[in-house]
């Protein structure tokens, strides 16, 4: 005699609750893995390898802030597809021969320029701009003649006046 109430028996992996119990942990460890070789073949560069050598420099930096500030030091500057050009006020005896500017990617060191402007004849400073816009970027403008640095994090559109000061 055979029971009329005989549950069907099936194998482990033809059930659905079981592929489930098994399947996300197995789904858990691959992601880990794949996340494992992502960590490992890519470089984090949102870390400084230099952090002390930044901390040090942050005192000599603050410096630099200060003698712009109390010498008012302010300027304008304009960035077209090739050309940047900045107007410099302040009360400065004497305007310096050449500005160095820093253009400071926010996230990614390797798009970082270092722009050189020259004085032209007219008081106002012109040099050749290397990025691309428009984009975000710190900009900061130092006279290493004089020792100072002013700054601003705008974004940076062509034919867009900044304004940049002593923070």
């Amino acid at each position: 005699m055979k029971p009329e109430n005989q549950e069907k028996v099936t194998r482990f992996y033809q059930e659905p609750l079981m592929l489930i119990v098994i399947g996300i942990p197995i789904l858990a460890v691959i992601w880990g893995f794949i996340m494992l070789s992502t960590a490992l073949k890519t470089k984090d560069s949102l870390v400084s390898d230099s952090y002390y050598k930044d901390g040090v420099s942050y005192t000599e930096n603050q410096a630099a802030d200060e003698k712009a500030r109390s010498h008012q030091i302010n300027a304008t500057a304009v960035f077209t597809a090739d050309e940047m050009r900045l107007t410099l006020n302040g009360l400065l005896d004497e305007f310096p021969n050449t500005l160095q500017v820093h253009l400071i990617h926010p996230t990614l060191e390797d798009r970082d320029v270092t722009l050189l402007l020259q004085q032209m004849s007219d008081g106002s400073y012109a040099g050749v701009n290397d990025i691309e816009l428009p984009g975000r970027r710190r900009i900061w403008v130092d006279s290493l003649e004089q020792g100072w640095r002013i700054r601003a994090y705008p974004f940076i559109e062509s034919g867009k006046e900044i304004q940049l000061n002593a923070q």
